[in-house]
Order: structure tokens, then C-alpha cells, then sequence
């Protein structure tokens, strides 16, 4: 029965994010015109991009998002993500080469869905992660995966061209195998080898996923001393470092280009992207300009609505009635969680220690995902909820325990079952409701 559910869950989600990617008028999602250029760099080239002075003009970028990307105003000067490891641009050029005969609007869709499917490969590793964690409780599993597939702003996110779903796959790959670590369920030498692999392709995917995705494995090594009870040597560290060192040699070319071309203080670019996007609004200038108390109060406001659902460059919100009845449905999820936290801390014997460990590995990461969202608004004035996402099955599995703490154990079922149907209804309603009418082009 399970695997139908999964099954559905996962269709039902290809469905609605192919809709999002074909739907949604080109261009219309954070940062997609420059994520598509560096793929364009690279197949017609033959060479990674370098970020330079020009990437960024954020009078034009104003100017063309106002009118909505018309075909008049190109993109071919918005190449302000030209800094970002390679690994996902790496990935999707082949779809670039395979679907140029067919036109740009081919290809935009074509690297969209590519997006896609990495976001289905998430939702089966995540139903595994809960599988792993709790493995007599198939339904929490299924309701944390359907409530990953329906968060509408997730679902737009998956459907464009963009570097974010490729960091949450390889977050929630080493998140399945640090569980997997904390169980004492693989060898030191598959340890070093996978978790060397996946860190490496963090490191070529998104700088976001650099500190999470170290916290997770020295967690989980730590987790399996405490679990298996074995004394705590500088052996276990030695295991992490070598996994470090693996994945540093995977990246290794990476740093050392980045190194020649933006010079050796800057292996990440980071410091030319600074000098490069000027106009971009900075967080101590908006402090200063409107006072702590508005940008903290802006800061939790648009972070809940951009997680749910606040569409296109930030510009697209829907209806007031729809962030309520979600903040509601949050506030007595986190009310729910609270009970469940109290009653499992009452009673640790509930959960064994190796789900101890797990759980605090999921919470790991959702602090790291979210300490690294409030760093980077300690510079630029970021509030997009999607920089979460790398945490989303730690926030839904969150979600979930908690609206199953209120509810009858006789009706749980049916209530997910309803709330899946409304956020369908939803992921719906704001494609062709909003969506789709506010950002289409005028004739």
C-alpha cells in the first residue's frame, strides 16, 4: 500500500511541477536568466564562465523585470551567477546541446524539468531518511514527502532553472547517509568513500550546502560514538578528515581555477561577486533607512510568505485569506510539535537511541540552513524563504509531528488526507490564479 501512496505522491508532483514549468512565462523565477546564461557559457564555449564587471546592472535588471522579460529586452548581459561551483551547470548542458535545435522555448522547459527531476529523486530519499528514522511508521514517512511535493513555492522553485534543487539533493543525500552513519549501519571505509563523494559534490554545487553538509557528517560520527558506546578516540575524527580530504580532492580542481582567475585570497569568487552586484539593497543600509524593528518584522513576514508561496522575482503574493489559513495551520503545527517534544522528553524511553541520534541530526540540519539564511541577510537583504528549502524535509517532517500530536489516532489518516487535497487545490490556484495572469506578457 505504501509504495501506491508513494507512487501517486510522485506523479501527482511530476504533474504539477511539468505544469509550473511550462506555464510559468520565461524568466519569471529568482536569478533564472543568469543561472540559464552560465549553462549557455558552457556549451558555447567550452569553458566555465568568469564573473566580471558588466554581470550585474541593477538599473536593467529593474527595468526588464517591471515589464516583465518582453522579448525586446535580452538576457544575455545578466550573467551575475557566473561565481557558483560548476556542477550543476556541468549537469544540465547536455540538455542545453540536445534541445538548442528546438528553439529557446524548448530549452527553457527542457532545463526546467531537469530541475524537476532532481526534485523527484528528493522526495524518495526523504521517504527512506523517515523510513530509516522511524521504520514502523510508513504514513509519517508518506505525509512528510506529500507535504514536501505541495508546498507551492517549492514546487516553482523545482520547475525553474536554478542551482537549488541540485544543493537540496545533495544535502538530503548526506543527510540519508549520515543516518545511516549515526546507526552504525556503514563501514568506515564506505563512510570515507560515499560521504567523501557526496561532500565533494557539494562543494561543486552551492556554497550553502558547505557548512550544513560538514555539521552532518561530524554529527553523525559522533552520534554512532554515543550510540554503539565506543570510546570517543581521535580514530573518529580521523574518519571525518578523511572524508574532507576526499571531497577536497574532487573539488580540488575547482579551487584552484577560481583561484588563478579571481586570485588566491577568493577560491569561491565570493569577494568579485561582492564588488560586482552593486545596487544590490545591503542590510545595514535598509536597517539604517527604515530602523531594526521594521526589517525584523519584514524579515519573519516575508520569510513565512516566500517559503509558502510569493511567486516571480518576490513581486507575485496571493491572497491575504491564503496566509492566514497557512499561518494557522503552521502556528498549530509548532503548537502540536511543542506537546510532542514535552511528552518525548518526559519519556525518552519512547524513542530508541539510535532515533535520538537521527532527530538530532534533522534538527542540525534545519539550524544550519537556518543560521546560514540569517547570515547572509547580515549582508544582502535576501528575504526569500526558498533559502530554506535545503531544510525542507526537516521542516516538514517538523510539520507533520506536530499536526499528528492534535489529532485522533482513529481520523489521522483522513485528515492528511484532506490537507493533501487542499494544498493540491492550492498548488493549483496560485499557477492559474496568480501566477500565470500576473506575469504573462501584455500583447
Amino acid at each position: 500500500m505504501k509504495r501506491i501512496v508513494l507512487s501517486v505522491i510522485v506523479v501527482i508532483y511530476i504533474l504539477l511541477a511539468a505544469l509550473y514549468a511550462i506555464l510559468t512565462p520565461k524568466w519569471q523565477a529568482p536569478d533564472e536568466p543568469a543561472h540559464f546564461n552560465y549553462i549557455r557559457a558552457i556549451a558555447e564555449t567550452g569553458a566555465l564562465p568568469v564573473l566580471q564587471r558588466g554581470d550585474y546592472d541593477q538599473q536593467y535588471l529593474e527595468q526588464i523585470k517591471a515589464a516583465k522579460f518582453p522579448p525586446a529586452m535580452p538576457i544575455d548581459a545578466i550573467r551575475y551567477e557566473s561565481y557558483q561551483p560548476p556542477l550543476y551547470y556541468l549537469a544540465a548542458t547536455p540538455l542545453y546541446l540536445i534541445t538548442r535545435g528546438a528553439g529557446l522555448d524548448a530549452m527553457v522547459v527542457a532545463l526546467r524539468l531537469f530541475s524537476v527531476a532532481l526534485g523527484v529523486i528528493v522526495l524518495f530519499v526523504a521517504f527512506r531518511i523517515v523510513r530509516e528514522i522511524f521504520p514502523d511508521d510508513d504514513w509519517l514517512a508518506l505525509a512528510t514527502v506529500g507535504l514536501m511535493a505541495t508546498v507551492p513555492q517549492h514546487l516553482a522553485v523545482s520547475a525553474s532553472i536554478s542551482n537549488d534543487l541540485a544543493a537540496e539533493l545533495v544535502l538530503t543525500l548526506i543527510l540519508w547517509l549520515a543516518v545511516k552513519r549515526a546507526k552504525n549501519m556503514l563501514s568506515n571505509r564506505r563512510f570515507v568513500l560515499l560521504g567523501g563523494i557526496l561532500y565533494g559534490a557539494a562543494l561543486l554545487t552551492k556554497t550553502t550546502t558547505y557548512a550544513p553538509g560538514a555539521l552532518l557528517l561530524l554529527a553523525a560520527e559522533i552520534a554512532r560514538v554515543r550510540i554503539t558506546r565506543i570510546r570517543f578516540t581521535f580514530y573518529v575524527l580521523r574518519n571525518v578528515f578523511h572524508v574532507l580530504v576526499v571531497a577536497l580532492l574532487l573539488a580540488a580542481p575547482m579551487f584552484i581555477r577560481n583561484a588563478l582567475t579571481y586570485g588566491i585570497a577568493d577560491p569561491l569568487g565570493l569577494a568579485r561577486h561582492d564588488a560586482i552586484v552593486i545596487g544590490q539593497p545591503t542590510t545595514a543600509t535598509m536597517i539604517a533607512e527604515y530602523g531594526f524593528n521594521q526589517i525584523a518584522f519584514d524579515f519573519v513576514a516575508v520569510t513565512f510568505k516566500s517559503f509558502w508561496a510569493q511567486f516571480g522575482w518576490m513581486g507575485v503574493l496571493v491572497n491575504d485569506r491564503i496566509y492566514v489559513a497557512l499561518a494557522l495551520l503552521t502556528g498549530a503545527a509548532v503548537f502540536g510539535h511543542a506537546l510532542y517534544a514535552r511528552k518525548i522528553l518526559r519519556r525518552r524511553e519512547q524513542l530508541t537511541p539510535a532515533q535520538w541520534g537521527c532527530l538530532i541530526l534533522i534538527n542540525l540540519l534545519l539550524v544550519a540552513a537556518f543560521a546560514g539564511y540569517v547570515a547572509y541577510n547580515g549582508k544582502f537583504l535576501q528575504f526569500q524563504g526558498r533559502y530554506l528549502f535545503p531544510a525542507l524535509i526537516a521542516i516538514a517532517l517538523f510539520l507533520v509531528v506536530g499536526l499528528r500530536e492534535l489529532i485522533a489516532h482513529e481520523y489521522q489518516r483522513l485528515v492528511f488526507a484532506l490537507l493533501y487535497a487542499a494544498l493540491l487545490r492550492l498548488d493549483l490556484a496560485c499557477l492559474f490564479w496568480f501566477i500565470v495572469p500576473q506575469l504573462r506578457v501584455a500583447n
